[in-house]
């Protein structure tokens, strides 16, 4: 992301992954994260406040299988499938995009 709008960034392993930037305005950016997750369950919890643009959210189990992949929505818990537990990636696709993003994958 562009160095004014430094992510702030809480990487857990086998607890959570979360991400928090604030004040971003149309940024075109993509960043890619690892965790450690031994449990192949997490729950996804939401917080983000989009303007204008896309945000896409997409992590990948130990496998490399596709855990999610979608939007960030403002509120709601997301409950994907059970995955391979180990290391993951998480990865944010940024497009134009003005706004809030903050969630946070915590394993169950």
């Amino acid at each position: 992301m562009a160095p004014q709008y430094q992510p702030q960034v809480v990487n857990t392993p086998n607890v959570k992954f979360s991400f928090q930037a604030t004040g971003i305005t149309n940024v075109t950016d993509a960043q890619t994260y690892s965790w450690s997750a031994s449990s192949g369950s997490v729950i996804i919890h939401p917080a983000t406040n989009t303007t204008s643009g896309s945000l896409t959210l997409t992590i990948k189990d130990a496998t490399g299988a596709v855990v999610y992949t979608g939007g960030v929505p403002a509120s709601g818990d997301i409950t994907p499938s059970a995955a391979a537990g180990g290391t993951w990636q998480i990865a944010l696709v940024l497009t134009n995009y003005t706004g809030t993003i903050n969630f946070e994958v915590q394993m169950q």
